[in-house]
């Protein structure tokens, strides 16, 4: 059974409609002398990485104890069936653009439900939540997901502006919270750097050798990823890749998990380079554990990366990854002086075909590889971590009573 949804229409009629009971009781380890009321917003929850942790954050603070509310601005998105029955989910049906009743709907939502925090995800989330929210005695805490350079002088402008208004930001990676200091002009005090995290028991229970023949023979090195085809994820990159390795005689085979609209230049590229015996597009797919844990090794080629939850996946999964150097891909490797469960490369095909081509012929070294990126992953990248932290950045801002830090 999923979350309530509590529809709200644009003329601000707020009735209330099959709201789900929870708990009365917080649990012995709550660290609250009440139940803390969070509110995470974002502008709809479609697939994508932030839209995944805005679900798990409500469903692991719900489990705390909290209660818990998920605003969608405009739709529900694909992922709001992911949210248990013990969140509550409300649509705000944004119009498109500027809908100048969006802050009064969302600012009457938080004040009914009196709120002690809120979680804005992304750019129209960040934008309207603090609009509405400004003096309204309720803490906001943004999340920025990657290095914005899309990003116009008049964008930055206003982030740096609300900056003022926000208690917290929380940025996914050291990369990202660089560009809202240097780029943006947010003052480095707002900034906390926390991680994503993802669900290292799902992914370690993956079972590649179930899946593996029916995606490559024996004796094929198999590569893959997993994740929405869009243009910053560049997988005409890995493809022009794979091109290299199959001119040099590696017996591979790629995999590519997901859909999106570079579907197309992704299928052209195979065709211009003869790739389609190598290269498979597999679609949106529903055993993503046991796809990743069946890789030699998990590949992103992105030109941009926030701090990629599908990375931090596949070593839990126990998959050695290779990435390019894309922002905050660089905190999702992992390293330490005992060994590493990854490689970063320059963003070009040539570097990842040099390293895939090493990493083929050094089968021994892949194992030890696996081993460390699936134990270093249980230890850093699970997602109890990451809630842990945004817990403690809620508390503080709680306690500290005020809307602004600056």
């Amino acid at each position: 059974m999923g979350a309530s949804t509590e529809s709200v229409s644009t003329n601000a009629d707020m009735s209330e409609s099959q709201r789900l009971t929870t708990s009365d009781k917080t649990p012995a380890e709550s660290p609250y002398t009440r139940r803390r009321k969070v509110m995470f917003v974002i502008e709809a929850l479609t697939v994508g990485g932030a839209e995944h942790m805005v679900v798990d954050l409500a469903n692991e603070m719900a489990l705390r104890g909290d209660i818990v509310h998920v605003v969608c601005l405009t739709l529900l998105g694909e992922l709001s069936h992911k949210l248990t029955s013990d969140v509550t989910l409300h649509v705000l049906n944004k119009k498109p653009g500027i809908d100048p009743g969006l802050p009064s709907r969302l600012r009457a939502l938080a004040r009914r439900y009196d709120v002690d925090v809120v979680n804005s995800h992304l750019w129209t989330a960040n934008l309207w939540t603090r609009i509405a929210l400004y003096r309204s005695g309720v803490p906001v805490v943004v999340t920025e997901h990657n290095r914005d350079v899309w990003k116009r002088l008049h964008n930055r402008m206003l982030d740096r502006l609300l900056s003022h208004t926000t208690a917290r930001m929380i940025a996914v990676s050291e990369d990202t919270a660089n560009f809202y200091r240097t780029r943006v002009g947010v003052a480095s005090h707002l900034i906390t750097v926390v991680n994503n995290g993802v669900d290292t028991a799902k992914y370690a229970s993956g079972n590649g050798a179930k899946l593996r023949p029916a995606l490559a023979r024996e004796q094929d090195f198999l590569i893959g990823t997993v994740g929405r085809l869009a243009i910053a994820k560049n997988h005409p990159r890995l493809v022009e890749a794979a091109g290299i390795l199959r001119d040099q005689g590696v017996q591979i085979q790629v995999v590519i998990a997901g859909e999106g609209p570079e579907r197309k230049r992704t299928e052209d590229k195979i065709s211009e380079l003869g790739l389609q015996q190598q290269v498979t597009l597999l679609g949106e797919r529903s055993d993503v554990p046991d796809l990743l844990a069946a890789l030699d090794v998990f590949v992103l080629s992105s030109d941009r990366e926030g701090h990629p939850l599908s990375a931090l996946e596949a070593q839990a999964a126990g998959t050695p990854v290779v990435l390019t150097d894309a922002g905050g891909s660089a905190d999702a490797v992992s390293k330490s002086d005992t060994g590493s469960g990854g490689v970063l490369v320059e963003r070009s095909a040539a570097a990842l075909a040099v390293c895939l081509a090493e990493l083929a012929n050094q089968p021994r070294k892949l194992q030890e590889m696996s081993q460390f990126a699936q134990s270093y992953a249980v230890k850093y990248f699970d997602k109890s971590l990451m809630i842990d932290r945004y817990s403690a950045i809620f508390d503080a801002v709680q306690r500290s009573g005020i809307t602004s830090l600056v």
